[in-house]
């Protein structure tokens, strides 16, 4: 009988071990494992990729005239993007590229009035699902320097007209994320360089210590929120990258304020981080994409 009752407590131990390696595989990584803003509910990475690149074009790229020697905002967002069409590149040449359907576009909200900048951005788009077969090698010879050259112009001709288009993050979210970046059978994730001010002028609501934007006034107040005004987002990933509040002591309270955002509009898989080095942040772009 002992034999016989030992062997079902050691069935019934085994069968609690699998349970929570199975779960513990489906949700991902606690806030223990390194993930503290990933939550992880499914696994995406078997899927054709859709790369959506959100440029904030506020006066956040605007030259530092006091600090000429530092790497500029312009110089850090060409890099990003940089690296990023490099990595789907590279997907696509692991895939031996004829079956890749990446997906990879680059563009800004509102859409700009600047007919140089609505033009350029109109190269800043790679749809490998669309492309004929026998383009797709030589496309992706040079696309990754045609982004870049595009880049390049949009940045420039946007600070010698200080022109700043500036974005509407949060409106965004509202309803045209899910037509710009959430396509079916695709693992959708969005990247946006911003510094984390989201601010609109034709989107101030405020109701009581929730705000649709975030400014520096909005942050000191400890109990500050963005409003989520949806749900729904589980088939997107959101990289915010760039964040560079003034003063730097703010960046914990932006990053809340953000992080409590997504969560609430049920992104399952986010990362919100700071300004860094090119070198840094490909890492943070790494982690997030493998």
């Amino acid at each position: 009988m002992k034999t016989k009752a030992f062997i079902i407590i050691g069935i019934i131990i085994a069968v609690v071990i699998s349970a929570f390696f199975i779960i513990r595989s489906i949700i991902g990584p606690g806030p223990d494992d390194g993930g503290s803003h990933t939550t992880i509910v499914k696994d995406n990475k078997s899927k054709p990729l859709n790369l959506s690149i959100y440029l904030d074009l506020s006066d956040r790229i605007k030259p530092d005239d006091n600090n000429l020697n530092a790497l500029s905002q312009r110089e850090k967002d060409i890099a990003i993007v940089e690296y990023l069409a490099n990595y789907m590149k590279d997907r696509a040449v692991k895939q031996k590229i004829l079956p890749c359907k990446d997906k990879i576009k680059v563009f800004f909200y509102p859409t700009p009035n600047d007919s140089k900048i609505a033009l350029l951005s109109e190269q800043l788009e790679l749809d490998l699902s669309a492309t004929p077969p026998a383009e797709k090698k030589k496309i992706l010879t040079t696309f990754v320097d045609d982004f870049h050259e595009a880049m390049e112009q949009i940045y420039d001709s946007t600070i010698k007209t200080s022109k700043w288009l500036g974005s509407d993050i949060w409106g965004f979210f509202n309803k045209p994320v899910d037509n710009y970046c959430i396509k079916d059978g695709y693992r959708n994730v969005l990247v946006i360089l911003t510094d984390g001010y989201i601010y609109h002028a034709q989107n101030k609501i405020q109701d009581g210590d929730a705000y649709s934007y975030v400014l520096p006034q909005t942050l000191k107040n400890l109990n500050s929120s963005l409003i989520p005004h949806r749900k729904g987002l589980e088939d997107l990933e959101v990289l915010m990258l760039e964040l560079n509040p003034n003063p730097t002591t703010d960046q914990d309270k932006m990053e809340q304020v953000i992080n409590d955002w997504l969560q609430n509009m049920e992104v399952q898989k986010y990362y919100v981080g700071e300004t860094d080095l090119p070198s840094n942040t490909k890492m943070i772009i790494d982690k997030f994409l493998n």
